[in-house]
C-alpha cells in the first residue's frame, strides 16, 4: 500500500472547522509536560458535558449552558490522565493514583495501581461481554486491567518500555498500545477477554503518546513525539498515511500530543494537537487535505492541554490552560462531500 506523506497533502485553504471559536472560561491544568489529553466529552449521543481537571479537582462543564459542577473534589493528586465511558469517569496520577467515579451517583473509589507508585500515563474504559474494564497504562512498562466498579486487578500486560497510551476499538475487538519507543502494538481481544498480540509495527522515530480509533474500528491513528501522526488500516502492517505538523524545526514545540477521530457516521475527520499553538484537522475519508488552526497569538507559544469532539461531531474542543475553545465543524460541507477511498 502506498503511504501518503504529509508533503503530498493539500494545504490549500480548506475549512473543516470554522476558524473563529467560542471561548469558554474553563481552566484545564497540565501536570505532566508530555501528557496532554485532558479534555473529555461524555460518550452519550446528546451529552453536552466537558470533563476537565483543574488542580486536584475534576469538573464537568456544560458547554451549552455554561453550568459547571464538581465530579471529583480534592482527590489528593493532580490528574495526569483521564478517561470516560460506560457511565464512569476515571483519573490517574503521577504516583500510581487511580480514582473512579460513577457518573450516575456519587460512588467513588481510589486505589494505588502500581507497587512502585509510578506514573499512570493513560486510561481506557472498555467492555467485554457487557462487563466494564479499566485499562491503566503505566510508566513501569505495564498495562493493568481492573474490573469496574470495584477495581479488582484481573490482568497485567507486560512491555519492554513505559506504556503511554492504550485504546480499545469501538467494536471492542481490538486494542492498540504505545509507549516510550516507536513501537505500535496491535492486540486482538478474544471472546473470553484475553489480549492476544497480533502485530508490532513502527513508523515514527520517537516515543508515541496518543492513539485513536475511527468509528468503524478499521483504522487507527498514532501521535508521536517526533511531530508525526501515522494512520493504519487494520488489514495492513504498513501505515496508510503520515502527517506532520507546522513546527518540525522544534521537536518539543511540534510534538504531536493528542489525536482524535470523530465518532459519528456523517462526519469523518481526524485532528491532532501539537505541543503548542497549532491544531491540524484532516479529511478522514481521503486523507488528502488538512486544515491548520493557530490557537494563540503569533508572537507567543500557547500550550495545548487537550482535544475532543462532541458526540455528534458538530464541535471540536481545544483545551488551553486558561480556556476551552469550541470550533464548529462545517457539517453541511462534510455531508455534501462525497465519500472517498484510497486506491
Amino acid at each position: 500500500m502506498t503511504v501518503i506523506e504529509s508533503a503530498c497533502v493539500s494545504r490549500d485553504p480548506v475549512q473543516y472547522v470554522r476558524v473563529k471559536p467560542r471561548i469558554h472560561d474553563q481552566k484545564v491544568s497540565i501536570h505532566h509536560w508530555q501528557l496532554r489529553d485532558l479534555v473529555l466529552t461524555r460518550q452519550e449521543p446528546y451529552a453536552t458535558g466537558l470533563i476537565v481537571p483543574t488542580g486536584q479537582d475534576v469538573f464537568e462543564y456544560n458547554y451549552k449552558t455554561g453550568h459547571r459542577e464538581f465530579l471529583m473534589s480534592e482527590i489528593g493528586y493532580p490528574p495526569t490522565c483521564m478517561t470516560t465511558g460506560f457511565g464512569y469517569v476515571a483519573a490517574g496520577g503521577q504516583r500510581g493514583d487511580l480514582t473512579l467515579r460513577n457518573l450516575e451517583n456519587e460512588n467513588q473509589m481510589t486505589i494505588t495501581t502500581s507497587p512502585n507508585c509510578t506514573i499512570n500515563n493513560g486510561l481506557c474504559l472498555s467492555q467485554v461481554h457487557g462487563n466494564t474494564r479499566l485499562l491503566v497504562a503505566n510508566n513501569d512498562a505495564t498495562i493493568r486491567v481492573f474490573t469496574v466498579p470495584y477495581l479488582e486487578h484481573i490482568d497485567t500486560l507486560n512491555f519492554r518500555t513505559a506504556v503511554n497510551h492504550t485504546a480499545v476499538s469501538p467494536d471492542g475487538g481490538k486494542m492498540v498500545a504505545v509507549g516510550d519507543d516507536n513501537n505500535v502494538h496491535l492486540f486482538a481481544i478474544t471472546l473470553s477477554g484475553r489480549y492476544d498480540l497480533v502485530a508490532t509495527m513502527a513508523a515514527s522515530r520517537d516515543a508515541n503518546f496518543s492513539v485513536s480509533w475511527n468509528h468503524t474500528s478499521d483504522k487507527f491513528a498514532v501521535a508521536s513525539q517526533d511531530g508525526t501522526v501515522h494512520v493504519w488500516d487494520i488489514r495492513n502492517r504498513q501505515p496508510l498515511c503520515k502527517f506532520g505538523g507546522n513546527q518540525n524545526t522544534s521537536i518539543t514545540k511540534g510534538a504531536a500530543r493528542c489525536v482524535k477521530f470523530t465518532q459519528s457516521g456523517a462526519v469523518d475527520l481526524l485532528a491532532f494537537t501539537e505541543h503548542v499553538s497549532h491544531v491540524n484537522i484532516i479529511d478522514a475519508r481521503t486523507f488528502d487535505a488538512m486544515q491548520t488552526i493557530r490557537v494563540g497569538p503569533a508572537a507567543y507559544d500557547t500550550p495545548i492541554t487537550g482535544l475532543s469532539f462532541s458526540p455528534d461531531s458538530q464541535s471540536m474542543f481545544v483545551g488551553l490552560e486558561g480556556a476551552i475553545l469550541e470550533y464548529k465543524v462545517d457539517t453541511g460541507m462534510r455531508r455534501r462531500f462525497p465519500r472517498g477511498a484510497l486506491l
